[in-house]
């Protein structure tokens, strides 16, 4: 009872006597409830967050039982068997089996390869790759094998292992470019192939100590001269005229004659006359022909040291250049003689070498039939035509071209710059066509012929 006990009791923090009247007693009473209903209030509380955590516990319960579940059927599922056919043969693997359980199913012998060196020597029979894949068409390196998981309905070819070479350190070897030739004979040669050096990797072997080439780092490329005869694509009936030892008092002369005929020709042009006269130069090439170098002073390159051949060109280049702004690779050797050697000494200085088919002869003045008829001897598609410019009198040239001309033009053919007929052979390419084609960057000239002399 609130106010049960011995003596007096404190009831709502007031005294009272078990002797007080009833209806002080109940108000006492009433007092102490009002006072106890904070105190009854929270436990009302508690029980409501007890009902929650009951919910959620069983909440927990059933995801617990729902991932198990779960759990359970993937570990099925992911386990379950596939088929696949190994090197021919049906077989049933777990799903995500390794190859290597694949091969053991099916029964594959296998051959692993050999650990060899950088010579390909055996260090270690057996110690090179274990076996080689192909899955649905694609082979795999070592790296995809390891990794290749099986999932079903794969076609696997499993074969015997490649060999692996043992560890090496590297250094690299520089391989000089040699000359070489293409044709044996021709009035035109050219670069065909510019010279490039190699590099190549040099492997010494950790465990053998062998020593071997390995990968080319930088191809080798020889230098590769071209001789050969123009041949104009499709038969085409073109022919180049040219004209040596220029400038000179006659060109004008030959500039005239072509332009009244419709025909063009090419100059080669000494060095020194074209210092001497570089008006005239200009006026070549403003009237639609082509001007190449003849060599400075007209030496006979072979038989000069090296030196005076690489300056007997570049500084006729030169020339021209200052002349007409000009820019030429392409020379006609003075009386011919441009041979292998020369090609090696002229160290890349230039593209091309330009002989001819024809020669008129001129040079002995034999007179103004003899020079037609030497112009015009087993003419063809490609022919070049050679005549002078300066170096003595040319009154008889004068007097010929006309009628060498208008013999060409009745007989279907057309009279072209050396560029024009260049870039009629489709085989000849584009750089030297362009007629200025130089050595390019990096590249390194040869010191000797790749064949015996």
């Amino acid at each position: 009872a609130p106010y049960g006990g011995y003596g007096q009791q404190y009831v709502g923090g007031a005294k009272a006597s078990r002797t007080a009247k009833p209806d002080a007693h109940r108000a006492a009473v009433a007092q102490q409830q009002g006072a106890s209903r904070a105190a009854v209030a929270p436990l009302k509380v508690s029980t409501q967050r007890n009902s929650h955590r009951g919910k959620l516990a069983g909440a927990i319960l059933a995801l617990v039982v729902l991932a198990v579940a779960g759990g359970t059927a993937w570990w099925f599922w992911s386990n379950r068997p596939v088929d696949v056919v190994v090197n021919g043969r049906p077989i049933e693997v777990r799903y995500g089996s390794k190859l290597e359980d694949a091969i053991d199913e099916a029964a594959v012998s296998v051959n692993p390869g050999n650990r060899i060196s950088v010579a390909g020597n055996v260090i270690e029979t057996g110690a090179g790759e274990a076996f080689s894949a192909t899955v649905n068409g694609e082979q795999l390196d070592a790296e995809a094998r390891a990794a290749y998981s099986i999932s079903g309905d794969e076609e696997i070819a499993i074969g015997d292992g490649a060999d692996t070479m043992e560890e090496f350190d590297v250094d690299y070897r520089e391989d000089m470019p040699k000359l070489t030739y293409d044709g044996e004979w021709g009035s035109i040669a050219y670069v065909a192939q510019w010279p490039q050096a190699g590099r190549t990797e040099v492997r010494t072997g950790r465990e053998s100590g062998e020593t071997a080439d390995g990968d080319v780092v930088q191809e080798l490329k020889d230098l590769v001269i071209k001789r050969t005869f123009p041949d104009p694509d499709d038969g085409r009936k073109l022919v180049a005229l040219t004209f040596d030892d220029g400038p000179s008092s006659y060109t004008q002369a030959y500039l005239d004659i072509l332009a009244e005929h419709g025909a063009k020709a090419t100059f080669f042009c000494l060095g020194a006359g074209v210092d001497s006269d570089p008006e005239m130069v200009r006026k070549i090439v403003d009237s639609g022909n082509q001007v190449c170098s003849h060599t400075y002073n007209h030496e006979e390159l072979p038989a000069v040291d090296r030196d005076t051949l690489v300056s007997e060109i570049t500084t006729a280049f030169s020339a021209l250049k200052n002349a007409a702004d000009l820019d030429t690779t392409i020379i006609r050797p003075p009386y011919g003689e441009f041979r292998l050697q020369t090609w090696l000494d002229s160290r890349g200085t230039i593209s091309a070498s330009i002989l001819w088919t024809q020669d008129t002869e001129d040079w002995k003045l034999p007179g103004v039939d003899s020079i037609v008829a030497n112009a015009l001897a087993y003419i063809e598609p490609g022919s070049i035509i050679l005549m002078h410019d300066g170096g003595g009198n040319r009154d008889q040239d004068v007097e010929a071209l006309p009628r060498i001309i208008g013999a060409l033009k009745a007989d279907g053919y057309t009279l072209v710059t050396l560029n024009e007929l260049l870039a009629s052979d489709s085989s000849i390419p584009a750089d030297i066509v362009s007629g200025n084609a130089t050595l390019p960057e990096g590249a390194v000239w040869p010191e000797e012929f790749g064949f015996e002399v």
